[in-house]
C-alpha cells in the first residue's frame, strides 16, 4: 500500500500534462476509477492510477473535466504502447468458458501471498450503497476515500501484474488479455465495445448449452449441475419458452427458482440492511410475466419488497438536486412503483418525487429519440401510447406534458 506520501492527487490541467508524459514512459501501470454508479450514464469522477514505484495519482476529474482532453488523460486510456493493469484475470487458460468477474482481494490471492486489498473496502462500498449515494462526488476527498482509491491499484503492482504477466505469457495469452482489458476500460463509454462483449459472452453460453444437451439425460435437475460454466450459462439465460428445448426451459425454470430463493434468503438474514448485490433487479419483473404462478408470486412479492427498501435508502442518501444520471439501474426501477397523483403530490417524498419525474422525462426523451432515428418504422404499443397522454395532462410538471404532447403530435403525422 503506498503511503500518504506517495499519493498525489491531480486538480490542475497543466500537472496533468506532466504527470501523463511521466506515466507514458513505463511500460505498464495499475489503474482503476471511482464514480457515482459508474457506467454509460452515472459520472465518473476519479480516475486511480499507480506505477511501479510505489506512487499513485488521483485524477480528480469531479473538480475538472479538463484532465481528460487537454490534461491527455485521455491519451493514457488509448495508448496501445502502455499495458494497463486491470481487475481482470483470463481464466479461459484453465478451460473456463465463461469464468465470473473476481472481486479485487481473489485476484490478489490467486497471484501473490504478499498483495492485500484493503480491509475497509467492504465498509465503504456500505456507506455509498446505503448512505450516501452521491460520495465519489465529495469534495475534498477523505482520507478513508484517498486510502480506499489507491489501494485498488497499488494491490495489484508489482507482484500480482509480474505473477500474472509470467503465467499469461507461459500461455500466449498476452494479446487477449490486452484486448479484454482494454474492452473493460471502454465498455461503459463505447458502444460498439460493450456489443462486442455481449456478443462473445451469448455465443459462450449458446455453445455450453449445446453441450448441456448432449452431456445430461433429460431427468438432470439444475441442482444436480455442479460445473461453473454451466451454472453461470443458466444464469445469463434468458428465459424464452418459445426458443428453448424442453429440457434446458426445465433447468431455466428450476434456476429462477433457486435464484429467487437465494434472494429470498438475502433479505431474510439482512432486513433493511439488504445490500445489492446485482445492478439491476429488472429480472423479477420478466419474471412476474412466467406462466407458473408460483414463480410470478414470489418474484412480485420480493420486488416489492426490494422497492421498499431502495426507496427509503434513496431518501437518505441522494437530495433534491440529485440527478437521475448518478442513481443505479435498480433504484430507478424501484421509481416505477410510485404513482404521483400530482407533480407536486405532497404525500411523497420530495427527494423521490424529483428523481421520479427526473426519470419520466428521460423516458419521453427516449421515445423522441427513437422516433427520430426509426421515423415510419417506430412502433408505440397502445400501453405506451396511453402513458403518453397521461403525461399530457395537468398532473405532470409543464416541460414534461409539452414534451409528450410534441412527441404524440409528431407520432400522430408519421
Amino acid at each position: 500500500m503506498a503511503s500518504s506520501n506517495n499519493v498525489e492527487i491531480i486538480k490542475e490541467t497543466e500537472r496533468c500534462l506532466r504527470i501523463v508524459d511521466q506515466l507514458s514512459k513505463f511500460d505498464f501501470i495499475a489503474m482503476d476509477a471511482e464514480g457515482i454508479n459508474l457506467g454509460k450514464e452515472g459520472p465518473l469522477t476519479l480516475l486511480q492510477i499507480g506505477t511501479v514505484i510505489d506512487k499513485v495519482y488521483l485524477f480528480d476529474i469531479a473538480s475538472n473535466k479538463d484532465l481528460f482532453r487537454n490534461g491527455k488523460l485521455k491519451d493514457i486510456l488509448q495508448s496501445e504502447n502502455l499495458v494497463k493493469v486491470a481487475h481482470l484475470v483470463i481464466s479461459e487458460n484453465k478451460g473456463r468458458r465463461l469464468p465470473p468477474s473476481m472481486k479485487l482481494s481473489d485476484v490478489c490471492q490467486m497471484y501473490s501471498d504478499n498483495a492485500q486489498p484493503l480491509e475497509q473496502k467492504d465498509k465503504v462500498k456500505i456507506k455509498w450503497t446505503k448512505e450516501d449515494g452521491e460520495l465519489w462526488a465529495r469534495r475534498p476527498l477523505t482520507d478513508e476515500m484517498i486510502e480506499y482509491a489507491s489501494n485498488d491499484v497499488t494491490a495489484l503492482i508489482p507482484t500480482v501484474y509480474h505473477n500474472q504477466k509470467r503465467i499469461l505469457e507461459e500461455r500466449n495469452l498476452i494479446p487477449e488479455f490486452k484486448t479484454r482489458v482494454e474492452d473493460e476500460i471502454n465498455y461503459y463509454i463505447d458502444e460498439a465495445t460493450s456489443q462486442r462483449k455481449k456478443t462473445r459472452v451469448d455465443e459462450i453460453v449458446e455453445s455450453i448449452l449445446t453441450d448441456m444437451e448432449k452431456k445430461y439425460g433429460k431427468d438432470t435437475r439444475f441442482q444436480d449441475i455442479t460445473d461453473e460454466d454451466e451454472i453461470n450459462a443458466m444464469h445469463h439465460l434468458r428465459y424464452d419458452p418459445e426458443v428453448m428445448s424442453p429440457f434446458i426451459k426445465k433447468l431455466k425454470t428450476e434456476e429462477i427458482k433457486a435464484r429467487l430463493k437465494e434472494l429470498s434468503d438475502q433479505l431474510s438474514t439482512e432486513g433493511n440492511n439488504f445490500v445489492p448485490k446485482a445492478k439491476s433487479y429488472g429480472f423479477l419483473r420478466a419474471y412476474q410475466y412466467i406462466s407458473e404462478r408460483d414463480i410470478q408470486t414470489k418474484a412480485k412479492r420480493l420486488q416489492q419488497a426490494l422497492d421498499t427498501i431502495f426507496l427509503a435508502d434513496m431518501k437518505n442518501k441522494y437530495s433534491s438536486t440529485t440527478k437521475i444520471s448518478v442513481i443505479s439501474p435498480y433504484e430507478k426501477d424501484a421509481l416505477r412503483s410510485i404513482r404521483p397523483r400530482s407533480q407536486r403530490d405532497s404525500t411523497i417524498n420530495p427527494v423521490l418525487l424529483s428523481l421520479y419525474w427526473q426519470k419520466i422525462e428521460k423516458d419521453i426523451d427516449f421515445e423522441i429519440e427513437q422516433l427520430q432515428i426509426t421515423g415510419r418504422k417506430y412502433n408505440m404499443p397502445q400501453g405506451k401510447y396511453k402513458w403518453l397522454q397521461y403525461n399530457c395532462t395537468d398532473n405532470v410538471p409543464d416541460r414534461i406534458k409539452r414534451k409528450a404532447k410534441r412527441h404524440l403530435d409528431n407520432y400522430d403525422k408519421t
